[in-house]
């Protein structure tokens, strides 16, 4: 029996010198620093940096006049006039568009350029979120990982005492077995939490543009305080602050500048042209014989199809209302996710209390009294060992909820478009 418990014990002690192993990270992080590295080296956040700012580059183009236009004519037979004949004639035109139309193109590229603004920003706000959902859940699994541990060690000290009162009669061989099939799993379990935060870990690192095996130990600042705004301030907040809302009111705004784009259209442009003749020496004795003449003229478009005019100017009011019900279902989906947020975050803090001041404290005496009473012969094994399944269960539920309530915050803070502040 001792030479199968001492081969039972090398096997745990070598896997858990694996684990120890595995887990030996080398770079700690903090949440502001894993927040400024997303910030800096997103891809997807310098994408759409980009996009922004080549959208800029519009807004000139737009507003400038359209390039004149010079051609040449070369005269194949000749026209004859009173002063000669004409063998070239060179024309250069200009479209100009009716009045304020080059400006109404100029807001509509400026209202699309705010459109790229905001999404950069709503980009940048979605990248801040994933940073901090992917770091409380590498937390989540690294203080797991430690309690596991913990529990594990308490579990081969009840292994060596089952193994002493067995070996003095007091025990039996069944409660050296079951203590070391409960320590197999506390080893199986932490080799799954092992894989998982490197998983977790990996996907931190991809968010911040390092390399997938790149070591990251996260290193919490403190749990947030308890949630003291009131739902008015969130929806107050949300309205001014929301990267989506700001999103579908620039739509808005494009699409009314649309509209009045539509409606200037029944107004025509106009086109100058300047055209220079050059003509060859004549056969008269006139003074101007052989003179180059040259031709003013301005042309005008007649907005002549209503229907198509008519049509154009319909469909960018459809827009413009289609816009305006999206900024409501968009600001309607906002309160409701603030309000649902709120109550789980309420919630959360509430269960918090209740394992903080009752369910953790009740639990750890109830073990360390079946402890006593074990060693004493006066509690079955069983009754202990399941108080310690009971404890562990306890502690990794609180450590969830903790984190869960992190998570809470974090996307409350995004619907709302800012900081709700953290705990030292």
């Amino acid at each position: 029996m001792k030479k199968i418990s001492y081969l039972f014990f090398s096997v745990i002690f070598a896997c858990s010198s694996l684990l120890s192993q595995s887990n030996n990270i080398e770079t700690q992080i903090t949440l502001p620093a894993a927040i400024e590295q997303a910030l800096k080296n997103n891809p997807r956040i310098k994408a759409a940096h980009q996009e922004w700012k080549s959208e800029l580059e519009t807004i000139p183009q737009v507003k400038a006049l359209p390039d004149p236009v010079l051609s040449f004519a070369l005269f194949g037979q000749s026209i004859e006039t009173r002063l000669g004949p004409q063998n070239t004639r060179f024309s250069l035109s200009q479209k100009l568009p009716f009045f304020g139309k080059l400006k109404i193109k100029g807001e509509i590229a400026e209202s699309q350029t705010a459109v790229l603004e905001e999404q950069y920003l709503k980009t940048r706000a979605d990248v801040i979120l994933q940073v901090k959902e992917v770091f409380f859940t590498l937390s989540w699994y690294e203080e797991t990982i430690r309690i596991t541990e913990q529990e594990k060690d308490i579990l081969n000290n009840l292994a060596r005492t089952a193994e002493k009162k067995y070996e003095t009669g007091r025990g039996s061989q069944q409660d050296i077995l079951k203590i070391q099939l409960e320590i197999s799993r506390s080893i199986n379990k932490l080799l799954q939490l092992s894989q998982g935060r490197k998983a977790a870990a990996a996907k931190l690192n991809s968010i911040l543009n390092l390399p997938p095996e790149n070591r990251l130990e996260p290193v919490m600042s403190g749990q947030s305080p308890p949630l003291m705004v009131e739902l008015p301030a969130l929806y107050a907040w949300a309205e001014k602050e929301r990267p989506e809302l700001k999103i579908a009111q620039q739509y808005i705004d494009k699409n009314e500048t649309k509209l009045t784009q539509a409606k200037k259209d029944y107004y025509p442009d106009f086109n100058l042209k300047f055209d220079y003749i050059t003509i060859g020496g004549g056969s008269t004795t006139h003074s101007r014989d052989g003179q180059n003449a040259w031709i003013g003229s301005i042309g005008v478009n007649i907005p002549l199809w209503r229907k198509k005019l008519q049509a154009r100017e319909a469909q960018a009011q459809i827009k413009l209302n289609a816009s305006r019900a999206s900024l409501q279902d968009i600001r309607n989906s906002t309160m409701a996710a603030i309000n649902e947020l709120y109550l789980e975050i309420k919630t959360l803090e509430e269960q918090i209390e209740l394992y903080e001041h009752t369910l953790l404290p009740q639990a750890e005496q109830s073990v360390k009294a079946s402890e006593i009473g074990y060693v004493a012969g006066k509690v079955d094994f069983l009754n202990l060992l399941d108080g310690e399944r009971t404890i562990l269960q306890l502690k990794t539920g609180y450590q969830k909820l903790l984190i869960d309530r992190e998570k809470s915050r974090a996307r409350l803070e995004r619907i709302v478009g800012r900081d709700l502040g953290r705990g030292k």
